[in-house]
């Protein structure tokens, strides 16, 4: 029962991993606090997402260099130390130093170590132990947007920071010295056999591989899809004539949808293989764009609605399919530095995704043709799984 244990813990400690999503509760009393413009403070979660990726690519590269137990201490003293210190700021250089860089870069690090340590201990159930975890960093806003509010509206941004601080520190510190990963540990199949062994590809050879290119390229194209609408899901429901506050209880549905998809897609991925589950979430990208497309011509705010659910479905696929992917496919031995690489798609893909839609809509101040770019990525995402399945030739 020790790696269900280990899973348990590794969950709840994502949730902490992903409270770079709880700026935007922190973000307009700052700005009052602080009597800066909005915009000073605008480059804050873009800050965030390249120091969370750097976290978890220098995470890839030092995993077996470093002591684990000893980095994810020192990684959860830098978490903790990062918001508190935020907490006492005075100005927009310390935020973006100790909130965009201490925390952010400490979370990335720490996600990605995690996430390999735990994955040895579930080399049967890989999907679903994945699902689980993922699951954790998708629940954030869930978790903590509500009680973030309330304590901000009683006590003020400074005292929430402060405590968010404190239980960032403890609860990522016990995930530090409790969980440990495994070598050791032998793991039999349903059929009582042993698993089969994967030929551990190296980095180098794994960038020169058409298995990779490919699924890289595709998990750019729908995450870039996914966050283009994410980012914009409030607005994008007010220009549907609907009130703010019904626009973000659309906009929940989608980190709703995201977060329990995860375990959906890792249990039909250790069950079925990755044809088919990331069949299913090409089908689901094509769909909800589709459908977002009919709702925009129709000014249906019920079809929006259920473009937000599919979206929310495509969007989860992504984090939860690469992690597996990368493992089964090219083997555990490389595996920190391989989905370190594969983690940068992330961050490619708000490049790729929002900042085109800020371009286009920019220009017409209409979403429907400044997303339009979408549903090219539609169409190259489903030309790449398939070329990927001729490549593959497998199911899995």
């Amino acid at each position: 029962m020790k790696r269900y244990i280990y899973l348990a813990i590794g969950t709840i400690a994502m949730v902490i991993y992903g409270l770079m999503y709880n700026w935007t509760v922190f973000s307009p009393q700052v700005q009052v606090d602080l009597q800066v413009s909005a915009a000073s403070l605008a480059n804050v979660f873009s800050i965030c997402q390249i120091f969370l990726t750097l976290g978890g690519l220098v995470s890839g590269f030092i995993y077996y260099r470093i002591n684990y137990r000893l980095s994810m201490i020192i990684t959860s003293i830098m978490m903790g130390a990062g918001l508190l210190i935020t907490s006492f700021a005075t100005n927009t250089l310390a935020i973006y130093f100790f909130y965009s860089f201490c925390y952010t870069f400490g979370a990335g690090y720490a996600y990605k170590s995690l996430l390999t340590a735990i994955m040895t201990w579930f080399p049967d159930k890989s999907g679903l132990a994945s699902g689980i975890l993922l699951m954790g960093a998708g629940l954030t806003a869930f978790i903590f947007n509500v009680p973030m509010t309330y304590l901000i509206e009683s006590f003020g941004w400074r005292t929430a920071m402060m405590i968010l601080a404190l239980i960032a520190f403890v609860i990522t510190f016990i995930a530090g010295v409790i969980v440990v990963p495994t070598k050791s540990v032998v793991i039999k199949n349903e059929n009582h056999e042993e698993l089969e062994t994967i030929d551990d590809v190296p980095t180098k050879t794994m960038l020169k591989s058409n298995k990779f290119w490919l699924y890289f390229i595709w998990s750019i194209l729908v995450m870039a899809g996914c966050t283009t609408i994410i980012g914009n899901a409030v607005n994008c429901g007010i220009s549907f004539g609907i009130s703010a506050t019904v626009a973000a209880g659309l906009s929940m549905i989608i980190s709703l949808f995201n977060s329990t998809s995860r375990i959906f897609y890792g249990y039909i991925y250790d069950k079925m293989g990755r044809k088919v589950t990331m069949g299913i979430a090409t089908v689901f990208f094509a769909f909800s764009i589709g459908l977002l497309f009919i709702a925009f011509m129709s000014s249906s705010t019920l079809l929006l609605s259920i473009s937000f659910i599919f979206i929310g479905l495509t969007f989860g696929a992504v984090p939860t399919i690469s992690n597996i992917y990368i493992l089964k496919t090219f083997g555990p031995k490389y595996y920190p530095s391989n989905f370190s690489i594969q983690y940068l798609y992330s961050l490619i893909s708000s490049f790729a995704g929002t900042m085109l839609f800020s371009l286009f809509f920019s220009i017409t101040q209409t979403y429907s043709i400044s997303c339009s770019f979408i549903i090219v990525y539609v169409i190259i995402a489903i030309a790449l799984y398939l070329a990927l399945n001729k490549v593959l030739k497998t199911k899995n």
